[in-house]
């Protein structure tokens, strides 16, 4: 992982239902589904430009997203209300997956 790498929340409003799954199977690879439409990513900065620019083609006009970075103090200070189903734990980095 880069040592600028941080959480970003990527979030999307797209009109027509193919790009809607080929957007969010693509936010599959890179991240973790907290909403139907919001997903949270461990990125290092040219990961997130990468991302964008990869979802800026898979869009069209009428759809929106925004890619928010996250300070650690953000991250720190996020409240999750007891009635939400999944409880996503947000450490200050994910744990890393060793490949044997």
């Amino acid at each position: 992982m880069p040592a600028d790498a941080k959480w970003y929340l990527v979030c999307y409003d797209i009109r027509d239902q193919k790009r809607l799954r080929r957007v969010a199977r693509h936010l599959e690879g890179y991240g973790t589904r907290l909403q139907f439409s919001v997903f949270r990513c461990w990125l290092g900065s040219s990961d997130a430009q990468r991302l964008r620019w990869e979802l800026t083609q898979k869009l069209e006009r009428e759809d929106d997203l925004i890619i928010i970075p996250l300070c650690s103090r953000c991250v720190r200070g996020l409240k999750v209300p007891h009635s939400t189903v999944r409880r996503p734990d947000w450490p200050g980095r994910p744990a890393t997956h060793k490949v044997l």
